[in-house]
């Protein structure tokens, strides 16, 4: 079993013209990303062409990218969150009725469809009124699963001050949709 080159290896042979190399950053890095993005929009589908618009900048400007000791995901996460707030700059929001309507006709799917749009809407709703610092915290180790060193690198922080900053912003996240569930139940 060979063992795998590391991300600087990639990012120097793909700055050199390997397409291949890029493709291997691609697979390796298309999960998180679109996990990171996909719980900050509405649909699957916009989520999916950010994040091939994610790749396809970080490819673009390979050739201003630098190896700060940071993992290339890292500089792939800061892509996405510009391609978000481009996002959010030039599209109006469309209604929650439209995306149903858009899921197909199926009762049960579209009911099943609904839940889950509701659940990720109200998650969305509970960490975008957390503090930033536990939203970034939230967004970098569980959307993108970053190991704790990267995180506190990012974070500019010790490794210890983000593990208990994590657990801070998992015990409020926890907390606000406790009481999101509360309410509910009571109206």
């Amino acid at each position: 079993m060979s063992e795998q080159p590391i991300d600087a290896d990639l990012v120097a042979r793909a700055r050199a013209g390997d397409g291949e190399a890029f493709g291997e950053l691609y697979r390796r890095y298309f999960d998180p990303i679109f996990r990171y993005l996909s719980v900050r929009v509405e649909r699957a589908e916009d989520a999916e062409d950010l994040a091939e618009t994610v790749f396809l900048k970080a490819y673009r400007s390979l050739d201003r990218y630098r190896e700060r000791g940071w993992p290339f995901s890292a500089f792939l996460y800061q892509v996405a969150r510009n391609v978000l707030v481009d996002h959010y700059r030039k599209r109006p929001r469309e209604s929650d009725l439209a995306e149903a309507v858009e899921l197909g006709t199926a009762p049960r799917a579209l009911d099943d469809e609904l839940v889950r749009m509701e659940q990720l809407r109200e998650m969305k709703q509970a960490i975008a009124g957390l503090p930033p610092d536990y939203q970034e915290v939230i967004r970098l180790r569980v959307l993108l699963s970053l190991p704790t060193a990267t995180t506190a690198q990012w974070m500019d922080r010790s490794q210890g001050a983000v593990r208990v900053l994590l657990y801070r912003a998992m015990a409020a996240l926890r907390t606000r949709l406790t009481e999101s569930d509360e309410d509910r139940k009571s109206e």
